[in-house]
């Protein structure tokens, strides 16, 4: 997978290795589906808070899932006020996750019962 980096608000710039624990993590989160569905509908329907929470969200994945141990509320304090770079990081990670999506189909059609 590609490796893309964020610059965070304490100045810090973070690797960003997204995986399958970050798919983990977002799941984990109790309002990030009903904020993700609402963004896939119509970006410009999400309040501002809406999408600093979303930004928050997927920080605080990200974080967790290339080991660091943070809180929410930590995660929430380092999203950076640009999201284009955060967008960046979902795009390359969709791709990855449409092509292991693709690859296990393939295997399920050839190999059934696995």
């Amino acid at each position: 997978m590609k490796e893309n980096f964020i610059d965070l608000t304490d100045g810090t710039r973070l690797s960003v290795r997204v995986n399958f624990g970050t798919i983990y993590y977002l799941q984990k989160q109790k309002g990030f589906y009903r904020i993700q569905k609402k963004a896939e509908k119509n970006k410009k329907k999400l309040t501002e808070e809406e999408s600093f929470e979303l930004a928050a969200y997927v920080i605080y994945a990200i974080l967790r899932s290339n080991g660091k141990t943070v809180r929410f509320d930590e995660a929430l304090s380092l999203v950076p006020p640009d999201t284009e770079q955060l967008e960046k990081v979902l795009q390359v990670f969709q791709e990855e996750y449409d092509r292991y999506v693709k690859k296990k189909q393939a295997q399920s059609s050839v190999m059934p019962g696995k």
